[in-house]
């Protein structure tokens, strides 16, 4: 039996190798070769070249020599518009597949394979701008990319503009936009600016570069300004801008205002901007890589459905992974209780996402895979594992709670879980507690559900869930119910009615997740990461709850992992840099 050999040593490789050296040194001989190609200089040699290989990567080439060419005897062919030293390129290329692109001649390279057809050479010209795309180049490549239809690169140069917006209305090349460009750019939603004032100024720096000539435009570019959010002083000079134009509305201008957003950027006027109006935004707070083993995170990611984007923060100060992530208002958040690599189970509070961190009171027992919740200015720490003691290996079960509060800065005991449980799926809602499943001693998950009253200190037993679980997650959806999803890598969802303490059966998640994030944004429930049986996720999925329906969403997380926190806060920025998505 011979042996198999990989995909790597496969002889088609070689033989394909030698198979265009071999045209090569035909074509650089003349050997049969059937045409001379000539460029725009007339005093400048002809390229010797076969009809066939030039047939096989132009479709213009393979147009004129089965028409015009069919019958000539003529060899030389003159490309009148194309200069001899990038017709040179563009054959070694069809000989060798082999292209030289630089910032000097990847334009000229690019507009002759766009006239010639040759689509594989167009499209590594494009991949070559857009990796090299800077602000300076923006307009250009826009107006490149105009002339040639290309989408991709239209919306690529004016995203990167709308990302430095205030860094490139600075430059002497934002003056020099057109009125439907300077349309275009301030219509979209993710102009990132920190308020609409912004976007005004720019309007009027544009303007008074050339007011005789753009009065005209004035109406159709302050269509695309957002009154409602300027602010007063705003508000005041908008209406003094508006009273300079010209009276009336002049035709082409609202045409133009009217035309470049319509179906593609939709001018939302009463809508605020991405990175000004303050969105539900879930915080995925570090985590591990693999399923259990993996190093700890010291990752932030953060997605915002509103936008949709994804991206990351600066990481945190240390390696978290079994953390609970509260959020203590809109705009801070606390994390506690981590088994984290690289420190000592201290508990941290990152306030308004300015990457400003201080240390706050230890828990009274270090606690990993604890259940976290706030509740009236306090925030609950339940059951996990005592990371500082072992039996026979394995870290102690606890039963304790903790009750840290905000005012006085202390942790402080309350009434215990009735059973020591870990991973157990906490929620705050309507003046209680709520703990869904977890770990016991047999370290497997349990049906078990309890209810804990502050004003009395005592909890209560629940009905059951219909399914066992551990590791899953608990959400209060708009409707009231309080969802368990997830947990042993499991698909199953039930809804808790508070009501009548009893439980119902919901649709499914679209992946098993185990260890995940599970958060209600913007009124819909999201479930982020997380284990599912070989590996982790970096998916997430968002819950129809009128339809009873899981779907994956568009968006996905930077890398997979689960055990991390969540928490949900809102944003008044969106990325500053393209988001990930």
């Amino acid at each position: 039996m011979s042996k198999p050999r990989s995909s790597g040593d496969h002889p088609h490789d070689c033989r394909a190798e030698e198979f265009l050296r071999g045209l090569r040194e035909q074509q650089s001989t003349g050997t049969f070769c059937d045409v001379v190609l000539k460029g725009s200089e007339e005093s400048a040699a002809g390229i010797p070249c076969h009809r066939n290989v030039l047939g096989v990567h132009s479709a213009y080439f393979r147009a004129v020599f089965t028409q015009d060419w069919k019958d000539s005897a003529e060899p030389a062919f003159q490309l009148r518009n194309i200069d001899s030293h990038t017709l040179n390129e563009l054959v070694k290329y069809a000989y060798t597949l082999d292209l030289s692109l630089d910032g000097d001649n990847v334009q000229c390279i690019l507009e002759a394979a766009e006239f010639l057809q040759m689509a594989a050479v167009a499209s590594l010209c494009w991949e070559y701008v857009e990796d090299h795309l800077q602000l300076s180049d923006c307009l250009d490549i826009h107006a490149l990319a105009s002339n040639h239809h290309n989408s991709h690169m239209i919306e690529a140069s004016l995203g990167l503009i709308r990302r430095h917006f205030l860094h490139f209305t600075q430059r002497p090349d934002f003056l020099q936009m057109d009125a439907q460009q300077l349309i275009a750019l301030i219509a979209a939603d993710d102009v990132d600016v920190t308020s609409e004032d912004q976007v005004l100024q720019a309007v009027q720096r544009w303007l008074d570069h050339d007011r005789p000539e753009r009065l005209a435009h004035l109406h159709a570019v302050l269509q695309v300004v957002r009154v409602p959010f300027l602010s007063e002083q705003g508000r005041q000079e908008y209406e003094l801008t508006l009273a300079s134009a010209p009276a009336g509305l002049p035709e082409r201008s609202s045409e133009l205002g009217s035309e470049l957003t319509k179906g593609t950027e939709t001018t939302r006027t009463t809508n605020p901007r991405h990175s000004c109006g303050a969105q539900d935004a879930i915080l995925c707070v570090g985590g591990c890589g693999m399923a259990y083993d993996g190093a700890a995170e010291a990752s932030v990611d953060v997605f915002c459905p509103a936008i949709p984007a994804v991206w990351r923060l600066d990481d945190l100060p240390v390696q978290v992974e079994q953390c609970g992530v509260v959020a203590l208002d809109a705009s801070s958040m606390m994390i506690c209780g981590s088994r984290a690599i690289m420190t000592v189970h201290r508990d941290r509070r990152y306030t308004d996402l300015d990457d400003q961190w201080w240390d706050e009171p230890r828990l009274r027992t270090p606690r990993s895979a604890a259940g976290f919740a706030a509740l009236n200015g306090r925030v609950y720490a339940v059951g996990g594992y005592d990371t500082r003691d072992k039996i026979a290996g394995r870290s102690i079960l606890l039963s304790s709670v903790e009750a840290y509060d905000l005012d006085s800065h202390s942790w402080s005991a309350v009434a215990a879980l009735p059973v020591a449980l870990a991973s157990v799926a906490l929620v705050a809602c309507d003046g209680r507690l709520y703990a869904f499943g977890g770990n016991g001693e047999d370290r497997c998950g349990c049906s078990l559900a309890f209810s804990y009253d502050p004003a009395t200190d005592a909890w209560s037993r629940l009905a059951d869930m219909p399914t066992a679980r551990s590791g899953a997650a608990a959400c209060v959806a708009p409707s009231g119910l309080i969802y368990a999803v997830g947990g042993n890598s499991e698909r199953h969802v039930e809804a808790y009615d508070r009501a009548t303490n009893q439980w119902l059966k919901k649709g499914e998640t679209v992946r098993a997740r185990y260890e995940f994030g599970c958060a209600i944004a913007s009124g819909k429930l999201y479930a982020l990461g997380g284990y599912g049986g070989p590996s982790c996720h970096d998916s997430i999925e968002v819950y129809d709850e009128d339809a009873d329906r899981w779907a994956l969403h568009e968006s996905r997380l930077p890398q997979a992992k689960s055990h991390f926190g969540c928490a949900v806060m809102k944003l008044k920025r969106g990325p500053r840099s393209a988001p990930i998505k």
